[in-house]
Order: C-alpha cells, then sequence, then structure tokens
C-alpha cells in the first residue's frame, strides 16, 4: 500500500531536515576554525576539520544506498542520524583537535548517507514525474546551506562559542529521527536475501579514501610529487582497479557495472562529475577572489554569493516544475547551460575590471544555467533505475558529484596557487589559499591575481563545456506517472 499524500509529505519534510542537517555542516565551521584553532591549539590540523567531514561524507554515500537496498530504507537511516548526532557530540565536546577532526569523520559517515537516503526515500513513494519538483526543494537546501553555513557558523561562534555550531545539530537531529522512524514504519519495506560485499566495501574504503586524501594534500601538506602523495595516488589506481574488477564479479556490487553501461545513468554520473565539480570550484575560489583581488572584507563576500544561490534554487525549482508537466528532463539542462559557459567566459573575460556589483550580477547568470541540472539529473538516473537498485544509484550520483568538487576544487587550487607564484612579482612560494588571503598584497599585486583567475575562469568554462557535451549523450526516456513499491524502472542493459 502506497503511502498517502500526507504521510508523503511528512516523508519529504523529514527528508529535507536530514539533508539540511548534513549539507549545513560541510560549510557551517568555516568561519569558526580560527576560534578554534585558538581555543584547541594544533593549527596544522585545523584543514582536516573540514577535509574529514567531506572524506568520510563522499565515501558512505554509495556504501549506504547500496546498504539501503538490502535491509530498508528506515533502518539504516535512522542509523545514519544516530552516527550523525553521535559525531556531533564528539565535536561539541572536543578537548583537542585531534578529537574534534575524528568527531568530524564520524559525522561525516552519517552525513553522506543521510544525503543518500533522504533522496532514495523520497523515490520510494514519489511517482518519477512527480520527482522533479521535491528534487528541486532539495537543490534549494544544498544551495541556501551554502551560505547560510559560513554565516550561522559564525553568528554562533561570535555571540555563544563555537561548539554551538554541533550542540545544534541534537534537536534538529533528534526532531528528524522522530519524524523518519514514526512515518516510514508505514511505508512498505522490500528486503530481499541477499549479502554486503564487504571485500569491495573495503576496497572501495581504500581506494576512494587514498585518492580524497591525495587531492586534499597535494600542493599544500605536500608538493604533488612527493613520496607520500605519488604513494596515495599509486594506492588510490590498485585498489581502484581491484574494486572495479570486483563488481564485475560479485552478486550484489555496490556500483553495478550496468549502471555505467546504461545510455541514462553513465552519462550523467560523467557529466555531473565536470558540471558539479565546476560548480563547487566557484563557490570555494571566487570568495578568494573578492578578498585578494578586490579587497572585500570576509564577513560581506556571504553576501555576494546570495545571488548564486537565489537562481540556483529558483531555476531548479523551475526545471523541477517542467519535468512535472511535461515528463521530460533533458531541455532544462541542455538549455541552460550554456548560459552558464557563456557566464563562465565573460568573467574569465571582464573580471580584471569588474567591481562587487559586476560580480554578484554574473553570478547570478551563473545560477540561471546551473540550477536546472541538479534536479533532473536526479530524476533521469532514478527513473532508469530499477526500484532494487534505487539506493545504490542514487548513492552512486552523490559520488560522482562529490568527487568530482574533491577534483576540481584541488585542480583550481593549484592552479591558482600555481599562476600566482610564477606571475605575481615578490608574491614568492604561497602553500595554501588561506595564506594567499593573509598576504598583504599591493595595488600591482592584486591586478596580477585578476589575471590569474581569468585562466582559471576560462578553464572552469572548458570543463563545463565537456560536461554539457556529455549531458548531450543521456538518453531521454519517458517518466512515468506513478511509483509501484514492489519494482520500478527499466533494467539499465
Amino acid at each position: 500500500m502506497l503511502p498517502s499524500q500526507r504521510d508523503t509529505n511528512v516523508i519529504v519534510a523529514g527528508a529535507m531536515l536530514t539533508i539540511f542537517l548534513a549539507a549545513l555542516d560541510q560549510t557551517i565551521v568555516a568561519t569558526a576554525l580560527t576560534k578554534i584553532a585558538a581555543d584547541l591549539g594544533d593549527v596544522h590540523l585545523i584543514a582536516w576539520v573540514v577535509s574529514a567531514y567531506l572524506l568520510t561524507s563522499t565515501c558512505a554515500m554509495p556504501v549506504s544506498g547500496k546498504v539501503s537496498d538490502i535491509y530498508g530504507r528506515r533502518p539504516i537511516l535512522c542509523a545514519a542520524l544516530g552516527v550523525f548526532i553521535a559525531g556531533s557530540l564528539i565535536c561539541a565536546n572536543a578537548p583537542s583537535m585531534l578529537v574534534l577532526v575524528a568527531g568530524r569523520a564520524v559525522q561525516g559517515l552519517g552525513g553522506g548517507a543521510l544525503m543518500t537516503l533522504s533522496q532514495a526515500t523520497v523515490a520510494d513513494v514519489v511517482a518519477p514525474r512527480e520527482r522533479g519538483r521535491y528534487a528541486a526543494y532539495f537543490a534549494t537546501v544544498f544551495a541556501s546551506s551554502a551560505v547560510l553555513g559560513p554565516v550561522l557558523g559564525g553568528l554562533l561562534t561570535h555571540y555563544i562559542g563555537w561548539h554551538f555550531i554541533f550542540w545544534i545539530n541534537l534537536p534538529l537531529g533528534l526532531l528528524a529521527f522522530f519524524i523518519v522512524n514514526r512515518v516510514l514504519r508505514r511505508v512498505p519495506t522490500e528486503r530481499r536475501p541477499a549479502r554486503i560485499d564487504l571485500p569491495g566495501i573495503a576496497l572501495f574504503a581504500v581506494g576512494a579514501t587514498s585518492l580524497l586524501l591525495a587531492l586534499a594534500g597535494g600542493g599544500v601538506i605536500f608538493p604533488w610529487t612527493s613520496p607520500p602523495i605519488l604513494a596515495a595516488f599509486a594506492a588510490a589506481v590498485l585498489f581502484g582497479g581491484l574494486f572495479v574488477h570486483r563488481q564485475a564479479h560479485v552478486a550484489e556490487p555496490m556500483m553495478s557495472p550496468k549502471f555505467f553501461a546504461d545510455p541514462v545513468i553513465g552519462p550523467v554520473y560523467a557529466a555531473l562529475f565536470c558540471i558539479f565539480g565546476s560548480y563547487l570550484a566557484v563557490i570555494v575560489m571566487v570568495p578568494i577572489l573578492l578578498q585578494v583581488g578586490l579587497g572585500i572584507p570576509v564577513n560581506e563576500v556571504g553576501a555576494l554569493l546570495i545571488p548564486l544561490t537565489l537562481t540556483t534554487a529558483t531555476f531548479a525549482s523551475i526545471a523541477g516544475r517542467y519535468t512535472r508537466w511535461t515528463g521530460r528532463y533533458k531541455p532544462p539542462p541542455v538549455t541552460s547551460l550554456p548560459i552558464a559557459i557563456a557566464t563562465l567566459l565573460v568573467m574569465a573575460a571582464t573580471i580584471s575590471n569588474a567591481g562587487p556589483l559586476q560580480v554578484a550580477l554574473m553570478l547570478m547568470m551563473l545560477g540561471v544555467g546551473m540550477g536546472p541540472i541538479f534536479p533532473t539529473s536526479t530524476v533521469a538516473v532514478q527513473n532508469a533505475a530499477q526500484r532494487g537498485d534505487m539506493g545504490a544509484v542514487t548513492g552512486g550520483l552523490g559520488f560522482a558529484r562529490m568527487l568530482g568538487g574533491a577534483v576540481m576544487i584541488s585542480g583550481a587550487s593549484s592552479l591558482v596557487l600555481g599562476l600566482a607564484s610564477a606571475w605575481v612579482v615578490g608574491l614568492g612560494g604561497v602553500n595554501g589559499l588561506q595564506e594567499l588571503v593573509r598576504k598583504p598584497l599591493s595595488a600591482i599585486q592584486r591586478e596580477q591575481l585578476m589575471d590569474v583567475f581569468s585562466i582559471l575562469f576560462a578553464s572552469l568554462a572548458c570543463i563545463l563545456a565537456v560536461g554539457w557535451i556529455l549531458f548531450l549523450r543521456v538518453a531521454e526516456r519517458p517518466l512515468r506517472e506513478r511509483t509501484d513499491m514492489l519494482g520500478e524502472g527499466k533494467p539499465a542493459e
């Protein structure tokens, strides 16, 4: 029996709350890092307060999705909320930086699972044609948390204390737990006799962690050609290759080869790797541009990102409603992504002479171009997946997005730091973006840095164009009018 509309609305509300919690904790600590370092010491570990969360959350996405396909959404979602709350408690009471980093890693395990399971849960109870509207809600939550996180973190740190950026998760997490646990009990649960591929999970975890550690540490903690970074990349290739080989030979693969052979799922994964990666690179690099190039105070940077957030959310909502009206998911991003590509090219050509208002307007247009891809990509892969693969295919999409973000942010940071060291007269070597922000710069050095960012935006435009071309290859399948709780989706051949 399908849930009533009231129950569906409650499930969606609970799912949005869990996604908000997970997404908010990606960014809420950003403005509190200075105070945390002053209180706990061990400044050399401060970057891992952010990296530990992103690393474990990225790895948790596909694993949790597959496990929920086997054991059901409710128990795994509740367990993920429990892990997230436990991680928040560790962070809130952390007596040292090392314990805080460990707590953030635990938080990330829960947070990554929450992102995947919330979207898969909604897919269980909402017809494919209706999912675009709800996927747009999730895109709005993601976009809002990206801006709200640093603002809320700064306010809590300044007026109450940095510990409360973690304490706030407890009432919200318990509320989400109550909602999903109570309502999902009334939703039919399909469990099937299957064994979790623990060796495959271990290979995936080691390979993905090695890659993410290499991307996080390369050019910052160690030079790119140093033995630790090269060893991390070698481990990523070795264990990643073993994981891929195993996926083709086990009964319950975590990332089935059929996903990548499917004319919808495979191209969407590849396209989102490029598109979402470029989007995150812009979100990370534009605040650096505003501070070092235009001299904007850090407390004013968030306001200039609001136009990007608003237009991303608005046009995600429009695209979601379009899929509901027409039953088609491909036209909105195919039409809008060229706007984003053109905007990045305009930014590359004009950023040297742009002021804060011009930057805000260009970011607004970037959101117009990027917004539609987020709900439509989710709808596309879920519509193409069989019912028993819904969690796995949703987790794979989240992993593709976050891996793209890690790769593009690392590449963008290395490009900016490398070109800045080579082009900006008197700058010398710079070990990280925050060091670049803290350096006293002359007017000439700021002008030369703007040329560096011009190259960055041109490069991101090229990567985004590759993502658009990949999305053009996505097959368009009719969106079904209803969801079948006992099986849905055309099998991926």
